[in-house]
């Protein structure tokens, strides 16, 4: 059973999502936490909580950098070669699995805090409506998925922008951008803006427990930065 706090950040490709994650960061070590970043890890694999146990705060991120988070980042989601929703759906499972075993489900049963940058919320968004994507249930099934639904989040924070903002942002993103690669598309954007507004998103997670919070991140950077440290502050205290 879990003890520690887990939040998830969500959102649109575009939505401000790394400019309130870093605020969060940033925040939360001026107040005398000790915070380990899984993009920071440098080793060949990912690690095990066993590892690191020392931090107060897990920031942790999907995909990841290592094993099939790598393949994931270098090849399965880049424009030239892309691969499909079901390809895709079954790679993040697996890597989600990893994670969560390695680092997620121990460091919550030690009492820490996890503050995850996307998860399950993306895949069951995303991977759908992708061609050649599975069924939301089929996605839902896959056993990195269970996994992360089984261990639902304490909360899910969902940065929304205007819609046409978000067009704008993605269309004047560098080409070199991680794995935005074909999740960076303004007409895949415009549809999964709808998902995640959606009863049944919604419904499906407040059923695991789990309290939504919308945060509006279409002004200006510090506008976005001092939403979420209000909101993060008010959450962890």
């Amino acid at each position: 059973m879990k003890t520690g706090r887990f939040i998830l950040i969500d959102g649109i490709a575009g939505s401000g999502k790394t400019t309130v994650i870093q605020a969060i960061f940033d925040y939360l070590c001026s107040e005398g936490k000790t915070c380990f970043r899984l993009q920071d890890w440098k080793e060949d694999h990912p690690p095990q909580f066993e590892e690191i146990p020392d931090f107060d705060v897990y920031f942790t991120l999907e995909p990841t950098r290592q094993w099939v988070g790598a393949a994931i980042r270098k090849e399965m989601s880049q424009l030239e070669h892309p691969y499909n929703g079901e390809e895709l759906a079954h790679a993040f499972a697996l890597d989600r699995q990893i994670m969560y075993r390695r680092l997620i489900l121990p460091a919550l049963a030690a009492g820490k805090i996890v503050i995850q940058d996307r998860g399950v919320t993306t895949s069951l968004v995303y991977q759908a409506i992708m061609p050649g994507g599975l069924s939301v249930e089929e996605i839902a099934k896959l056993p990195g998925n269970k996994l992360a639904l089984d261990h639902a989040p304490n909360v899910l924070i969902l940065t929304s922008t205007p819609i046409e903002q978000i067009a704008e942002r993605i269309q004047q993103r560098p080409a070199t951008q991680g794995a935005a690669g074909v999740f960076a598309q303004v007409d895949l954007a415009r549809r999964v803006d709808v998902i995640y507004r959606s009863q049944w998103f919604r419904e499906l997670f407040e059923s695991k427990g789990t309290r939504l919070f919308e945060l509006f991140t279409g002004g200006t950077q510090e506008e976005s930065k001092a939403k979420a440290i209000e909101l993060i502050a008010t959450l962890l205290n």
